[in-house]
């Protein structure tokens, strides 16, 4: 079955109503024209029909008495002098009948048949198109005294009705597609910023909207330029709403870098207590072999710390397609995360079970489950501990971080699930709010947008207090 709506989807949306509206006067001009050319036919046969009983009637009231006596030469005497007078009817053939079908009489100027008229029906005219002959009969005192008929040439008069249709059904097609063009023309100007404001809808699908041109406005009626005023206004707020978030979201990132920051120098300081006790020990008592074989022991653990920490941070700035991600990422990221969990006296449970390789971009999964599980220590109260758990699932990455803090708020969860950035100023996900105990929540909003761009998607779960369990899932990338 046909959906009357695929026939114009095709068309542009805009164009659609239009073409409908177009298409249907045009298809009602010509219903309506088909319709009183049919009724012109009946009323010009119903003419012919009169016509033919008004000639019967004249031809009745002169061959009577003849038809009456069955006079056969007087009937065809009076048939010859009918065909002498031809001013208006033309006729082609004359028969008379006695009252028991025979033939008394007849003439014709064409060889027609005998049999074709003893066949006519009386009281009923018989058109043969393809002659152009309209056959009669009339049977006179109700067929008692005989049956006279008559074929009459109206080929001209058929010729004039046809010509007279064929010009009306062009001129009507003509009109009804002017009409319909009138009307597409009509509902498309009315249209028309209808159409303005779906295409900038259209394009805010892919990006903010575009105003609508000063010319558009200055065009449209009053109503409409108000409609596309409040539309530009919509379409203002937008912009500037993307641009505070954009910048609320950088503003966020350079807080949780500088969260990473402020860790990574906690981290190096405690080797670098190290190195310069072992120093000032060599200094004055080097010349102790086992006090300078500690001292240099200590020397090379600190410098083995200092190297892993910086390690694990040049990871987060190396081109995402640089390397794959890897059991070691994981490593690393429980180096970066221990002083903050130590400071909090939260203990750590990383349970990794991932292959060699996986085909996703190390630099956007680290930076999520950085911000992720720096956020989860913040919110755990002393004593308690936040686990790592990943692992592939259906050609995914699944990882799950869980807590033992006060319980993510409802508005921010709802945030990391629909993969929402806040509107500036809302103070709670996205680094405003807070979490158990006080302890601030960063980097929300650079959760979300990494996740934007790694197609992955989360799902929360929290009870306040009972702790929050986060999953992340990230499909894999195809390989090149």
């Amino acid at each position: 079955m046909i959906r009357p709506g695929s026939l114009v989807s095709w068309l542009p949306p805009a164009a659609r109503l239009p073409a409908i509206a177009g298409a249907a006067v045009f298809v009602v001009a010509v219903a309506t024209t088909q319709i009183a050319l049919h009724l012109q036919a009946a009323a010009t046969d119903s003419q012919f029909q009169r016509l033919g009983e008004v000639y019967l009637d004249g031809l009745t009231a002169s061959v009577r008495p003849s038809l009456e006596a069955g006079d056969g030469p007087a009937l065809e005497a009076r048939f010859r002098l009918a065909f002498g007078e031809r001013q208006g009817v033309t006729e082609r053939g004359l028969f008379a009948f006695a009252a028991d079908g025979q033939l008394l009489a007849s003439h014709t100027d064409s060889a027609l048949p005998a049999t074709r008229a003893a066949a006519t029906r009386a009281g009923h005219l018989e058109l043969d198109h393809a002659t152009g002959l309209a056959w009669v009969a009339r049977p006179v005192d109700d067929g008692r005294t005989g049956r006279l008929v008559a074929a009459l040439d109206l080929g001209q008069l058929l010729a004039d009705r046809r010509r007279l249709a064929l010009g009306l059904v062009l001129l009507d097609l003509a009109l009804a597609a002017g009409c319909a063009a009138l009307a597409y023309w009509g509902l498309a100007r009315i249209g028309r910023p209808i159409a303005i404001m779906l295409d900038r809808l259209h394009q805010a699908s892919v990006g903010p909207p575009a105003a609508i041109p000063d010319a558009a406005l200055a065009a449209a009626d009053r109503p409409t330029a108000a409609l596309m005023t409040a539309f530009n206004a919509m379409a203002d707020s937008l912009r500037e709403r993307q641009r505070m978030a954009d910048e609320a979201a950088e503003r966020e990132q350079a807080a949780a870098l500088g969260r990473l920051a402020a860790t990574m120098a906690h981290e190096v300081r405690n080797p670098l207590a190290g190195l310069a006790t072992a120093v000032s020990t060599l200094k004055r008592f080097g010349d102790d072999g086992a006090v300078r074989a500690e001292s240099l022991g200590l020397l090379e653990r600190g410098i083995d710390a200092i190297d892993r920490i910086v390690t694990s941070s040049l990871g987060f700035y190396r081109p995402t397609d640089e390397r794959r991600l890897g059991p070691a990422d994981f490593a690393d990221l429980e180096q970066l995360v221990r002083p903050a969990a130590d400071r909090a006296g939260v203990g750590l449970d990383w349970r990794i079970e991932l292959p060699d390789t996986v085909a996703l971009g190390a630099v956007g999964v680290r930076q999520v489950l950085l911000n992720l599980l720096l956020n989860a220590c913040a919110a755990t109260a002393p004593g308690g501990t936040v686990a790592l758990r990943a692992a592939m699932e259906g050609g995914e990455l699944v990882c799950t971080i869980v807590d033992g803090g006060g319980g993510l708020d409802t508005h921010a969860a709802r945030l990391l699930e629909q993969g929402g950035i806040r509107e500036p100023g809302s103070g709670d996900a996205g680094g405003g709010d807070r979490g158990s105990g006080g302890r601030r929540r960063l980097g929300m909003a650079v959760v979300i947008g990494l996740l934007g761009d790694l197609d992955g998607r989360a799902s929360v779960e929290s009870e306040p207090g009972r702790g929050t369990s986060i999953r992340i899932a990230i499909p894999l990338r195809d390989e090149p």
